[in-house]
């Protein structure tokens, strides 16, 4: 595996940002697409590369020899001085079947700048054409550590389809641990019946299982409950796929 980054230099001042979640905002758990500002400092850290003059931040790395260009996107306090950083990295020239990649770096809010603890890739939930993560989420109640939530998907023959991730933050390193359909719009195909569905986290027992309220078409629940690391749906899957 061949890594190479690219970087343009830039003059930060540090400071370590706040996304505190707050108790009775917890749920619906609501994802966001829009990168959260002041991570410049943080994703030159993550990635390794040296400052300069633009605020257009885009961290190129070669792997298995195809190009991802990496963003940072969000970030969230995972510990004492320690945080989880989401950066999405899109695939040059791709193909529809084609997935971006996710990486999330943990970095300790030192003295003076950020210093990285470790880096993951492939994490999480990514989209068709090269797209990585297209919403995200932090959450710190659906487990003793926090969790990242993520989503991604495509349209297949008139029908759209989007996955949810949730990946562990754990001490260790992250984790995915479950997924689920968040999002599916069926109808402009061929033989295709019409059919709506928005599904987003509506309650959690920590670390024991966690419930996804569907609206849409029809309004119902799905509970996942956590079973040798992974969380299972209880029951049949009630929304239809593609």
């Amino acid at each position: 595996m061949i890594a190479k980054f690219v970087l343009p230099a830039l003059v930060l001042i540090f400071a370590a940002p706040t996304t505190a979640l707050a108790a009775d905002k917890a749920f619906p758990i609501q994802l966001a697409d829009e990168a959260t500002p002041d991570l410049a400092e943080a994703f030159v850290e993550a990635f390794e590369t040296p400052m300069a003059s633009s605020s257009d931040l885009d961290a190129v790395r070669v792997i298995d020899e195809r190009s991802y260009h990496f963003r940072p996107v969000a970030m969230h306090k995972i510990g004492d001085h320690l945080w989880a950083l989401l950066s999405t990295g899109s695939l040059e020239d791709a193909g529809h079947s084609d997935g971006g990649i996710n990486a999330v770096h943990y970095l300790r809010d030192a003295e003076g700048g950020w210093q990285r603890v470790g880096e993951w890739l492939n994490l999480g939930a990514v989209g068709t054409v090269g797209n990585a993560a297209t919403g995200w989420a932090f959450s710190d109640a659906i487990g003793k550590y926090p969790y990242l939530v993520t989503s991604g998907g495509g349209v297949w023959q008139g029908c759209a389809i989007s996955t949810a991730t949730l990946t562990e933050l754990a001490p260790g390193g992250p984790v995915d641990r479950a997924g689920f359909t968040d999002a599916m719009s069926s109808g402009a195909g061929t033989g295709q019946a019409d059919g709506e569905y928005d599904g987003r986290i509506v309650a959690a027992e920590p670390d024991k299982s966690f419930t996804v309220g569907y609206t849409g078409t029809r309004s119902f629940t799905q509970r996942y409950v956590l079973k040798d690391g992974k969380y299972a749906l209880v029951g049949i899957d009630q929304v239809p796929g593609c």
